[in-house]
């Protein structure tokens, strides 16, 4: 974390005030802008009445917090209590502010990763894997706009080797200012969020802006067989950035060399280094694609590649995200294959292809829930998926949602009323050795049915 007196913190915001000076030695390091993450010695941002932004004062007085450094915008709230106070005219600029200092002041390598599936996965992936070299600090809550990147740019500390960001499309100029990656991985181009970025053409360009933060002569990853891969290697060039390749090709830099996926083992060349994976469809053929990029991050930064198939090997995937959980049911145990946290058509895709990998001795099911913000392709994104499913031959599919509403000539097929309805899937409709996939937008309530489900077991 950033190490700042409080006469640091005045200077480097700027255009402030001391509501409580405090005193002069006093010492903080790192920031909270959301109250279940804070840490000891964390700048506190307290919420306004008008904004949503920060953690409200009388959550700090009911869970006994008191911060070293409160910073507030507005008038200060009667019951906040911390060491010092510092009044500022805008808490996003002030938070920006630190974030900037941070950077610079941060020598570790940062890298930066996007992409329109799996971007988090992988974010989380890279950071384990190279927690077996040194210290790393990785984005948390999911953070990855540009209040939360910056956030997390004023949480790292002078002692993490490495910084893992994840990065949004979203405002993704003002990110990758923030973050100036030295390395930007991209995970794949794929359609999702077409409310906001029509095509793959429109993606492609945002997520491009990536390049704009770094400086000549820094890497990008990419997947040699992406969607739009010739326009961001035209970008990624024009601005000095040097390529590393993952794939299938013999050119590439990280590639897969074989794959018997009826005994799950993989070998992959990184480099002159061959690395052989057991067990390598654990986490979905998916996250095993995912983990090629992760392969090209250890080769850009030049590291030792010695603990990288024990590192996946021991990798849990979050909670719907991809995540197996065995469930008692009567006679046994049905397998839960969470990935109820979000989705969109390639998302759903994979997702079928983790379900049919799955060993099952009894039905293999899916509950679908509708994909969100595919706007005017909602329709026919949705017919599509229908159609792929039908020639997987499930034993049994649920559809929840309106994307869903007219789904015809799919055997074994109920359309859910609302998400509870999944409480009853579970509870009464498994049988042992049933393989259940959850998949949908986070929209559609799967998310939380899930997770109510699993914490009852």
């Amino acid at each position: 974390m950033a190490d700042w007196t409080l006469q640091n913190v005045a200077q480097i915001v700027g255009d402030c005030a001391w509501v409580e000076p405090g005193a002069e030695d006093l010492r903080v390091s790192g920031a909270s802008i959301y109250l279940p993450t804070y840490r000891p010695g964390d700048i506190v941002f307290v919420r306004p009445e008008s904004s949503g932004f920060g953690a409200p004062s009388g959550a700090l007085t009911r869970n006994n917090i008191k911060p070293r450094l409160a910073i507030i915008q507005g008038d200060a709230p009667s019951n906040l209590n911390a060491d010092a106070i510092l009044k500022v005219t805008d808490q996003t600029e002030a938070l920006f502010s630190l974030a900037r200092e941070a950077r610079r002041m941060i020598k570790s390598p940062i890298i930066a990763i996007t992409g329109s599936v799996g971007k988090t996965s992988t974010t989380a992936m890279t950071q384990h894997t190279l927690s077996a070299i040194g210290p790393v600090y990785g984005t948390r809550e999911g953070a990855n706009v540009p209040r939360g990147v910056a956030w997390n740019l004023a949480c790292v500390s002078s002692k993490d080797q490495f910084v893992v960001l994840e990065l949004a499309i979203g405002k993704m100029r003002l990110n990758t200012a923030l973050a100036k990656p030295d390395i930007a991985v991209f995970t794949n181009i794929h359609l999702a969020h077409l409310m906001y970025h029509s095509n793959l053409s429109t993606i492609a360009q945002r997520k491009a802006r990536i390049f704009e933060g770094m400086a000549a002569g820094k890497c990008v990853v990419l997947n040699s067989d992406m969607n739009e891969r010739a326009y961001l290697e035209k970008s990624a060039r024009d601005r000095g950035l040097e390529i590393l390749y993952y794939g299938r090709r013999a050119e590439d830099h990280v590639r897969l060399l074989s794959l018997d996926t009826s005994k799950a083992v993989a070998e992959i060349a990184i480099g002159d280094h061959v690395l052989r994976l057991e067990n390598c469809l654990q986490h979905g053929l998916h996250m095993l694609e995912n983990f090629l990029a992760i392969c090209a991050v250890h080769l850009a930064l030049g590291v030792t590649m010695e603990n990288l198939a024990d590192k996946f090997a021991d990798f849990d995937v979050a909670r719907g995200r991809g995540s197996v959980h065995q469930v008692p049911t009567q006679g046994g145990n049905f397998t839960l294959l969470d990935h109820s946290y979000n989705a969109n058509p390639a998302s759903m895709r994979a997702s079928l292809v983790h379900l049919q990998s799955l060993p099952a001795q009894g039905r293999r099911i899916a509950v679908l829930g509708n994909m969100a913000e595919l706007g005017d392709m909602a329709a026919s994104e949705h017919d599509s998926l229908i159609e792929h499913v039908k020639s997987l031959g499930l034993d049994q599919v649920y559809t929840l949602g309106e994307g869903f509403d007219q789904v015809s000539g799919l055997a074994s097929h109920t359309h859910l009323d609302g998400p509870q309805d999944l409480l009853t899937v579970l509870r009464n409709e498994t049988r042992a050795g049933d393989a259940v996939l959850v998949k949908g937008s986070n929209s559609t309530g799967l998310y939380q049915m899930v997770k109510k489900f699993l914490n009852t077991q």
